[in-house]
């Protein structure tokens, strides 16, 4: 009668082996981690608000320290205040205003005090960016 010898399993005691586990498992760990703090970070950027999306507008860098309005939507009160594409943002609320990040951290202001200039003029408008009933004005001076 033939000899029957038991199923070949494989040795955990075997240093190689054991290696090789744990690193696979450090690894899918160290992945693990990396996807739940990219996707926390995630989060965070996308719930902090953005002025210009308060009031309707987006900005670009132009030149040195200067930025400009690139788009207005219709129906926000950067529009209704008299904001306008091209017009070169010189100051919110008396302080200028050197990059789109630092426009953007101004701009969370419900009452902004805004100081473009149009073309060869300067035009002081005033928006209310506070909740759904934002409004916005001009000087009655800039109406033109």
């Amino acid at each position: 009668m033939p000899t029957v010898l038991p199923p070949h399993r494989p040795s955990y005691a075997d240093p190689q082996l054991r290696a090789v586990g744990l690193i696979a498992a450090m690894m899918m760990l160290v992945a693990l981690l990396a996807g739940v703090l990219l996707a926390r970070a995630q989060t965070r950027y996308r719930m902090r608000p953005r002025g210009g999306e308060l009031i309707g507008a987006t900005f670009a860098p132009i030149g040195a320290g200067s930025i400009v309005v690139d788009s207005v939507r219709a129906d926000g009160p950067a529009r209704r205040g008299g904001l306008r594409v091209g017009d070169v943002v010189e100051a919110v609320g008396g302080l200028r205003v050197p990059s789109v990040e630092a426009a953007d951290r101004a701009l969370l202001r419900p009452d902004l005090d805004i100081r473009v200039r149009r073309g060869k003029r300067d035009v002081d408008l005033h928006l209310e960016a506070a909740g759904e009933s934002a409004h916005g004005q001009q000087d009655p001076v800039d109406r033109r």
